[in-house]
């Protein structure tokens, strides 16, 4: 059976691993986080040139009249 200063120091090492574990699965979210945000943006971006080439277009045609 273990002693009572090998299960402090059992429990200190758990701590240990958890709060990396924990650190690591934040910057995996920050990273994750990021990307969305670009998709976002490149997605809002096509977006905008859509309606901008439509918007060209259809002036286009109203001049061809």
């Amino acid at each position: 059976m273990a002693t009572e200063s090998e299960l402090r120091q059992e429990i200190a090492d758990e701590r240990r691993q958890l709060t990396n574990a924990v650190e690591s699965l934040r910057e995996e979210i920050g990273h994750t986080t990021d990307r969305g945000k670009q998709i976002g943006a490149a997605v809002g971006a096509l977006a905008a040139t859509a309606i901008a080439v439509r918007t060209a277009v259809r002036i286009r045609r109203l001049f061809r009249r």
